[in-house]
């Protein structure tokens, strides 16, 4: 049996949920133990109740969140760290950057620190894996799970029915500016068509006319089954190229075909063609729009694929069992180096 202590974040935030907690209730059935703790705001200080049973647990992973190096170092003497992250931490947001603005030299520092005394880095995108090698030697490639979905509903008959869906928080409703031109145009040019967004608040300043769903969990699944085509914009900027792709996984999850930014971990999810297309300029966005809202049979079959691709690359139990053989992989060379 493998022991884990998880430091995370905080329980509401989505990197915590599918990337700790939605694992939590099966690690006994790999052999894995795994004990989670919060160690946001007042609740920092659990992670110093720990301080002197470190050495009671094989690894200590560490959920994205960055801590002082005092404390990194501690942990690296008593016990094996797993960082784990699904963000460019190493960059400002991507409104942020068009701003001008850049990461704090002494976070990147601290980042650096804890990739060079990790045992192992689970890194949840290929840029983001990509920058961790410049520190750590271990690193593995392990996306945003998600677990199984039910079954979709029924694609409407007339091209005029369809919805075109995006889903995220409040911050990443700055890309949907990007292909403002595309929507509108398409809205335009088909009345009947629409666009349904679920996040945290209503965009702004967009001509576009979106559909305001608010998020809440139970929401969340009913409108991913109500929408027929998944989009995920994104620009082309560090911030961006190391995400995850997690809303694709969610389309993708429903059977719904999908179209996307050509950028990061979005070229791992999208075969071009077969489950959606990946797309850069207005010109492209309007063309794969039109494709899908025109033809229900491609939806339809697109829509498999992307059912198909999640399950055999991204569904939860997959990424778990992939985690669980680096965990075993690590563990059995250490018994054969000691033997």
């Amino acid at each position: 049996m493998i022991k884990i202590l998880c430091f995370h974040n905080a329980t509401q935030r989505a990197s915590y949920r599918y990337r700790v907690e939605q694992f939590l209730p099966y690690w006994s059935d790999y052999a894995i133990e795994m004990q989670a703790v919060c160690i946001s705001g007042k609740e920092y200080l659990n992670l110093l109740r720990f301080l002197f049973s470190f050495h009671k647990y094989d690894y200590v992973l560490l959920q994205k969140k960055i801590i002082p190096r005092l404390l990194i170092n501690i942990i690296a003497k008593k016990s094996k760290l797993i960082y784990d992250f699904d963000d460019a931490l190493y960059s400002r947001e991507s409104r942020e950057l068009e701003q001008g603005k850049t990461a704090p030299h002494r976070t990147i520092k601290k980042l650096n620190h804890i990739l060079k005394k990790s045992t192992l880095v689970f890194a949840g995108s290929p840029e983001l894996a990509r920058y961790s090698k410049s520190c750590n030697n271990n690193v593995h490639i392990i996306p945003t799970a998600l677990g199984k979905q039910k079954a979709a509903s029924a694609l409407p008959a007339e091209p005029g029915g369809v919805t075109i869906g995006w889903i995220g928080n409040n911050v990443n409703l700055f890309y949907l500016s990007a292909i403002d031109e595309a929507t509108l145009f398409l809205q335009q040019k088909y009345p009947a068509l629409r666009f349904s967004l679920l996040c945290g608040n209503p965009p702004q300043e967009l001509a576009t006319r979106w559909n305001f769903v608010p998020w809440s969990q139970e929401a969340e699944a009913e409108w991913l089954q109500s929408i027929d085509i998944g989009i995920m914009p994104l620009t082309d900027d560090p911030w961006s190229r190391g995400k995850c792709a997690f809303k694709l996984l969610q389309y993708m999850a429903c059977g719904k075909p999908v179209v996307a930014s050509d950028v990061g971990a979005n070229i791992t999810a999208v075969s071009d063609s077969v489950n959606g297309y990946l797309v850069r300029t207005t010109e492209e966005w309007i063309e794969a729009l039109e494709l899908l809202i025109l033809d229900r049979e491609k939806r339809i079959r697109m829509g498999q694929k992307s059912l198909k691709i999640f399950t055999e690359q991204f569904e939860r139990s997959r990424i778990q069992q992939k985690i669980a053989d680096i965990l075993f992989s690590r563990a059995n060379d250490q018994l054969r180096r000691s033997s």
